[in-house]
C-alpha cells in the first residue's frame, strides 16, 4: 500500500499529459498502458489521491487531483485524474467534484486523500467520506479512520514561512545586497574582483524567488559565505552605498547589511537546512517516499529540541518558537496520522524497531506516552492485517 509521496510542488511535465484533455477530463483517446483505468479500479489496489487547490487565478480556482498507485508491473505511477473548475469552496461542492472525478475513472477504493494543512479541508473530506463509503463496502481501509492525510511538505512550508516572516527585514537587507550585485554585468565583475583579491572562495551568488523559501535558503547561505566581500564593497564602492539610499515605495531601501543582520541570518540558515533536507525527501515525486516521512518529522523535532538547549540565547529563543509552531501544526506528535508511522514499519530495514526508537527519543524511556504509542501501533497493525485477511 502506498500512502502517497506527498509532492508539494506540482510538476505537470512529470505527470502524463496524454491522459488529460484541455477541459481537465480524461481523454477518450488516452493511451491505456495495459489499461490505466482498469488498473486504477482494480479491487486490490488502493490509490492515494493528492488534491491541491490552486489559488493563482484571479477569477476562479481549479482543483487538481492526482492519483498515486502501484501498477501491475510494480511501478509507482502518478497520474493527473482531474483538473476541475470549482464554483465555490463549500464542503459540499468540493466533495461533489472529487466524487465525480473518481467516478469518471472508476476508482472505487482509496487509502488516503492528501490535502494542504487547512481547516477548510476538514468539512469537504468528511462529506466526501460519508458519500464515497456508500458506493462500496470496501471503499476505505478501516472505514476511512485515517483517510485524511495532511501534506508533510505543506506543514514544513508553513513553519519555515513563519520563521522567515519574523526576520523579514534581515532577509530583505541581504536580498537587496545580492540584487545590487546581480543587477548588471559590471557589478558582478566588480564583486568577483573583490572575491579574488581577498583570496576568498569563489562561487555563485543566486537571487531568490520570494515565494519559494528553498531559493531564499540558497541565497542566504551563499551570501553569508561572501560576508567579507560585502564589507569590502561597503568600504570601497560608493555606488553600492548610494543604492541603499534610494527610496522604494516611499521608504528608504532596507540595508546595508549589518553585523546584526548577518548574525540573525546565520542562525536562520541553521534552521533552514534542517527543513530543506526534509522537504527534499518528502517531496520526492519520482520515487516512493511515504516510508521516510515519519523519520523526517522526528528528525526535525529532535534538531529543534537540540537547538533549544543552545547556550546562544537568540538561537534558543528561535528554536523554542519554532518548536511551538511545530507542535501547533502537527497537533502534538501523538496525533499524527498513524499511516505515516505504519509506512515506516513496513520498511523491512526498520520494522517496529525504528518506530520504538523514535518514541524513545521523543517521549523518554519507560514513559506512559511511549507505552501508549507502542500499543496504538500494534493495535492498528493488527486491525490492518485482519482487514487485509478478510478481503482476500
Amino acid at each position: 500500500m502506498d500512502s502517497s509521496p506527498f509532492p508539494d510542488i506540482i510538476d505537470k511535465e512529470r505527470d502524463d499529459p496524454n491522459l488529460i484533455s484541455e477541459s481537465g477530463n480524461k481523454r477518450k483517446d488516452a493511451p491505456t498502458d495495459g489499461g490505466v483505468t482498469s488498473q486504477l479500479a482494480q479491487p486490490k489496489r488502493k490509490p492515494s489521491t493528492r488534491s491541491t487547490v490552486w489559488g493563482h487565478f484571479t477569477r476562479f480556482d481549479d482543483n487538481l487531483k492526482r492519483s498515486h498507485f502501484i501498477d501491475v508491473s510494480w511501478r509507482l505511477r502518478k497520474l493527473i485524474i482531474g483538473f476541475k473548475y470549482i464554483t465555490d469552496h463549500k464542503g459540499a461542492t468540493i466533495s461533489r467534484v472529487l466524487l465525480d472525478c473518481l467516478a469518471e475513472w472508476g476508482i472505487e477504493e482509496i487509502l488516503t486523500v492528501t490535502v494542504d494543512n487547512e481547516t477548510t479541508n476538514t468539512s469537504p473530506l468528511k462529506k466526501f467520506q460519508e458519500a464515497f463509503s456508500l458506493r462500496n463496502n470496501e471503499a476505505f481501509v478501516l472505514n476511512g479512520e485515517c483517510m485524511h492525510m495532511r501534506c508533510c511538505a505543506h506543514i514544513i512550508n508553513l513553519i519555515v514561512r513563519d520563521a522567515l516572516h519574523g526576520l523579514s527585514e534581515n532577509v530583505t537587507a541581504i536580498r537587496n545586497a545580492v540584487q545590487y550585485v546581480r543587477s548588471s554585468t559590471s557589478r558582478c565583475d566588480s564583486f568577483e574582483q573583490k572575491v579574488v583579491s581577498g583570496k576568498m572562495t569563489r562561487g555563485s551568488l543566486p537571487l531568490d524567488i520570494k515565494t519559494r523559501w528553498n531559493s531564499t535558503y540558497f541565497m542566504l547561505s551563499r551570501a553569508i559565505d561572501f560576508r567579507l566581500t560585502f564589507d569590502r564593497m561597503e568600504a570601497e564602492d560608493k555606488m553600492y552605498n548610494d543604492y541603499f539610499n534610494e527610496v522604494e515605495n516611499g521608504k528608504k531601501k532596507i540595508g546595508l547589511p549589518t553585523r546584526t543582520d548577518c548574525s540573525a541570518i546565520e542562525r536562520l540558515v541553521r534552521f533552514l537546512i534542517i527543513f530543506y533536507n526534509s522537504t527534499s525527501v518528502v517531496s520526492a515525486s519520482t520515487s516512493v517516499a511515504s516510508y521516510k516521512c515519519y523519520g523526517e518529522i522526528v528528525t526535525i523535532e529532535r534538531n529543534l529540541m537540540s537547538l533549544s538547549n543552545s547556550i546562544d540565547s537568540d538561537l534558543k529563543s528561535k528554536a523554542d518558537a519554532m518548536l511551538l509552531k511545530f507542535d501547533k501544526y502537527w497537533d502534538g506528535m501523538r496525533n499524527i496520522n498513524i499511516f505515516l508511522i505504519v509506512a515506516s514499519v513496513f520498511d523491512p530495514r526498520k520494522k517496529m524497531q525504528f518506530a520504538k526508537m523514535c518514541f524513545d527519543k521523543l517521549y523518554g524511556k519507560d514513559t506512559s506516552y511511549l507505552k501508549e504509542m507502542s500499543e496504538r501501533i500494534t493495535t492498528f497493525l493488527t486491525s490492518l492485517f485482519k482487514e487485509y485477511s478478510n478481503r482476500l
